[in-house]
């Protein structure tokens, strides 16, 4: 099978072919400019996708998986720091390039700020911010008071669930990384580069979470592995990452990648974290284009059958979600030895040596190693043809057909007698003029269809996200709504640490709670419904435009007859160049992206004020009760109730913030999204056909003028024109050729699978 490489190869080859071709025409008089120039966009939109064309893979995975060690693994070498914290959110992206080099790209200030204002929702110590200004950790006098604060907090505060609080890690790391990273962070766009010798320097920043904490993404270029440049393997967030704003931004990149590694570690296997995450991703209706990889730790393991049954066992568990899953058990850390053999530490080389031994495990490892990057290289063909190849020679393929009809009918023409030439000049007139039509129909019933269609994505769109009548914002607010205390959590606290602190707890705890929700449940319910909606408005224009597709095959037919009649036998029938794209190949070529995920999450709650003032009507009521000398009850029921009713007063505020916060992210799906998608997808095919009048209808009657006119040489014209049809048939079947080896390829690949 011919690799996706070669095809490439050759398809820009013969782009580059038409592009001289088309420079050669325009350097003749009486040239029909605005066709040429229209062919000419063609091939250099091809051009910059074919030089722009990147695969994204996504590695994901829990914790501790062996992410990083398996993506190390492809490129032969520890390029990726392995074992960070799982503290920060970071999806460092790979790729092969001519050197080695780190890109690291900084968080904004406004990104960094938003993030700690979030972290700092009814923070209990509230002495160190005067007024009503925001955080701004910029302000010395902000980080000072906030790190006291931070020092006066009450333990309870500090730790959750037997661990340290996520929000108090991420302010306590913002602190203390911060009189590094600020020299660095000269603007909001700050990039820092690690280059050849110094690569090693970004592992520093990746691998501390004090520094890493400021960073929102890695690109590396590596200049080692088998890998295609443009092939990006991201080694995303561990799935069972506490914080839910790291969970949110994994589906960001998800949502783009064209293809999902999951990694499963022989140690524990199939945990509870993978299955809740890889029902998301289920959820999501990306899990069929997963790739499962059993990481083997041979250690772990008494025998190969042992390992062969836990295996199985993973199989038949995945099999729940995905039926036949794509699984292969590999020893990533015995690859990544063996490709660094030599320069392996002194006790990785003693590992090395003793699994050399085991030679049972090896040869299993090897064998599945083998399988996979088999089907891996062949998933990344198929999925790189869909995108780039199939289109783009159909689209020069019309461009090389109209071409050589264009120098065949000047040149038939030119040979002609005087009255010959008027008729057939009339007659292409006519036809033009009939295809004029015809194209202008087209733009206003697809502009129509575009109105049209638009008004049924706002209807749904606003239906979804209607906290009436939309399962999914229904949801939400249930979810809000059913919320509890626990019981007695926060009876200790209440002693301890006083109303204002025990409230921020109870606060963190529900936002924890509701996050969870609306990353693991709201975000992928969101994320399949605009799937739907791309597939429904594509669909919907296909079948609007599906009709002109025989229009045009009949005014061509025509066309040709009368060419035929009057003595000019042209080639049959140009080939589609609206061959059905697809959506994932539009959202490819147009570069839109959805609204990021986490930006659901970012929505904020304005009850401090409230509840502290409640506790202050409980107190007064308390002092009366006391003066007319009655019971005054217990101080901490008293303070239990006002935080009782402190976590409804909560509890509405954080409704009406998320549904207005969601009802904004729902107006972005809609304008920068859908509509801009919906508009593309119309361009898209009304180019298509346009391009094949093109190849067909062109305007000869200025060469025509100009030789009876005698400003052009009639042999010298009839040479040149020989010579354009010569060499665009003979692109033609170069193209045709290509054609069949990328069916082939396909074929093959349909096979293997």
């Amino acid at each position: 099978m011919l690799s996706f490489q070669s095809l490439k190869t050759e398809l820009q080859q013969i782009n580059n072919d038409t592009i001289a071709s088309l420079e050669r025409v325009l350097n003749l008089p009486g040239m029909p400019v605005e066709t040429f120039q229209a062919w000419q966009e063609v091939c250099a939109t091809i051009d910059r996708q074919v030089a722009e064309d990147v695969i994204r893979v996504a590695v994901v995975g829990a914790i501790k998986s062996g992410k990083s060690t398996f993506v190390n693994s492809l490129f032969t070498e520890d390029y990726l720091k392995r074992g960070a914290g799982v503290v920060t959110s970071i999806v460092t992206r790979a790729r092969s390039g001519p050197y080695l080099k780190a890109t690291l790209y900084f968080k904004s200030w406004d990104d960094i700020n938003n993030d700690m204002q979030q972290a700092l929702a009814l923070f209990p110590a509230s002495r160190w911010q005067a007024g009503d200004d925001q955080f701004d950790i910029r302000r010395e006098s902000d980080r000072l008071e906030l790190k006291a604060a931070l020092g006066a907090l009450n333990s309870e505060l500090l730790i959750s669930d037997g661990s340290r609080n996520v929000n108090s890690i991420v302010l306590d790391l913002y602190l203390k990384g911060y009189d590094t990273v600020a020299p660095i962070m000269v603007s909001n766009q700050t990039t820092k580069v690690f280059e050849d010798d110094a690569f090693d320097g970004q592992q520093a920043f990746v691998g501390n979470d004090e520094l890493a904490v400021y960073l929102k993404d890695v690109e590396l270029d590596i200049n080692n592995g088998s890998l295609d440049a443009n092939v990006e393997i991201a080694d995303c967030q561990g799935s069972d990452s506490p914080n839910p704003l790291h969970l949110a931004m994994i589906q960001e990149y998800l949502v783009r990648a064209h293809l999902l590694i999951y990694v499963v570690s022989s140690r524990t296997g199939l945990r509870q974290a993978d299955i809740r995450f890889l029902s998301m991703i289920k959820q999501m209706g990306i899990l069929e284009n997963t790739l499962f990889i059993v990481n083997c730790d041979f250690s772990e393991h008494e025998s190969v059958d042992e390992l062969s049954t836990l295996v199985e066992r993973i199989r038949n568990e995945l099999a729940m979600l995905r039926p036949q899953p794509d699984l292969y058990a590999i020893s990533s850390l015995l690859n990544l030895f063996r490709a660094k053999d030599g320069k392996n530490s002194e006790k990785d080389a003693q590992r090395l040596a003793q699994w050399r031994q085991e030679e049972a495990f090896t040869a299993y490892s090897d064998q599945e190693s083998e399988r996979f990057h088999t089907h891996f290289q062949d998933k990344l063909a198929r999925e790189r043809s869909a995108l780039l190849l199939a289109n783009n020679a159909e689209r020069l393929g019309v461009i090389s057909a109209g071409l050589m009809h264009w120098a065949r009918l000047n040149r038939d023409v030119v040979n002609g007698d005087a009255q010959g030439v008027e008729k057939i000049l009339e007659k292409i007139d006519f036809h033009r003029k009939q295809m004029g039509k015809v194209a202008s129909m087209i733009e206003s019933t697809l502009d129509g269809a575009v109105q049209k269609v638009k008004k049924e994505i706002k209807a749904n769109i606003d239906r979804f996200f209607d906290a009436r009548y939309g399962s999914t914002m229904r949801q939400v607010v249930e979810t809000i709504r059913i919320y509890r205390m626990p019981q007695g959590r926060y009876d200790d606290g209440l002693v301890a640490s006083g109303f204002t602190d025990t409230l921020f707890l109870v606060y963190q705890d529900f936002k924890e709670y509701l996050d969870k929700h609306l990353a693991e449940t709201a975000n992928p319910m969101i994320i399949r419904f605009v799937r739907e909606e791309e597939e429904r408005v594509a669909e919907y224009l296909e079948s609007v435009a599906g009709p002109y597709e025989t229009m045009v095959r009949e005014a061509v037919s025509d066309y040709l007859n009368s060419m035929e009649q009057l003595g000019i036998v042209l080639d049959g029938e140009i080939s589609s160049g609206s061959t059905k794209n697809g959506v994932k190949a539009m959202r490819h070529d147009s570069g839109l992206m959805l609204p990021p995920m986490d930006t659901t999450m970012r929505y904020s709650a304005r009850i401090k004020t409230e509840a502290v003032v409640k506790l202050g009507v409980y107190s007064l009521e308390t002092i009366i009760r006391r003066l007319l000398k009655r019971d005054a009850g217990d101080t901490v029921q008293q303070k239990l109730k006002a935080l009782a009713d402190g976590v409804k007063r909560m509890k509405r505020e954080t409704e009406r913030s998320v549904l207005l916060h969601l009802k904004d992210y729902k107006e972005n799906i809609k304008f920068q999204y859908m509509y801009k998608l919906t508009d593309a997808m119309s361009e898209h095919l009304y180019k298509g056909l346009l391009e094949r009048f093109n190849a067909y209808f062109n305007d000869i009657s200025n060469m025509v003028a100009l030789i009876r006119e005698e400003r052009i040489d009639k042999t010298a014209a009839l040479e040149e024109l020989g010579q354009i049809e010569e060499r665009a048939s003979l692109m033609l079947d170069k193209i045709d050729g290509l054609r069949e080896k990328i069916r082939q390829s396909a074929e093959s690949e349909d096979e293997a699978t």
